[in-house]
């Protein structure tokens, strides 16, 4: 009983955030001469595209880094991903991923991210994605994109960031950043700014949740 309850959460789910018909685009490809380590930092979410149109959350900040030696566990990789966030503009939460170092002499920027939730039934606790860059020049701008393919009822779900170095993007750099997305239809009337406003929430959580900017990787 227990199962078929989960099992019909997700899928009621799944019609929920998978909007799109179809499977993910092809003609979407991440940033060839891509330089990891100079993409390190702080990335302020300026711009986002939810295909589910999802307009939850806001201050939106992703942080790219090493972890310190005592705070992972042997083997694992110390590149890790830093989702914060404000939720409903009351709720500061963060959601980190370890990330997969690339392999020897790759320059792709398409990144792999794995996320744990030890409370999740198991086939939901661990969950890979992958987080392309589409583009950036590092200092001021940032083209982000991720695609999520449910074959239960042939539908995808996308979502896009618009990075910045700093809290406002300026309109040159937002063009360029744009340029990436033109193959797949999104424009600027498609994108939602973020609120940059109220990022003082009177509730702090202190244990990682779900990140919203992804759905469920595993065949639902």
């Amino acid at each position: 009983m227990i199962k078929l309850i989960v099992f019909l959460f997700s899928f009621c789910g799944v019609y929920g955030y998978f909007t799109l018909p179809g499977k993910c685009p092809t003609n979407v490809a991440a940033k060839d001469d891509f330089r990891l380590e100079d993409f390190y930092g702080k990335w302020y979410q300026a711009y986002f595209y939810s295909s589910d149109g999802q307009r939850k959350n806001n201050c939106s900040v992703i942080e790219l880094g090493i972890e310190p030696f005592e705070s992972y566990k042997s083997g694992a990789s110390p590149i890790h991903l830093n989702q914060s966030r404000v939720d409903r503009g009351l709720f500061h939460r963060y959601s980190i991923a370890t990330v997969r170092p690339p392999a020897s002499g790759s320059v792709s920027g398409s990144l792999e991210l794995e996320y744990t939730f030890k409370n999740a039934p198991r086939r939901l606790m661990t969950r890979n994605y992958k987080l392309e860059i589409l583009a950036t020049n590092y200092n001021f701008y940032a083209t982000a994109y991720t695609c999520q393919y449910s074959p239960l009822i042939d539908k995808h779900y996308i979502y896009v960031w618009i990075l910045s170095r700093k809290s406002s993007l300026n309109d040159v750099s937002k063009e360029l950043a744009l340029k990436s997305l033109k193959n797949i239809g999104i424009n600027e009337e498609k994108l939602v700014k973020d609120d940059q406003t109220k990022c003082s929430p009177k509730y702090y959580e202190d244990t990682p949740t779900e990140p919203t900017t992804f759905r469920y990787s595993v065949p639902i």
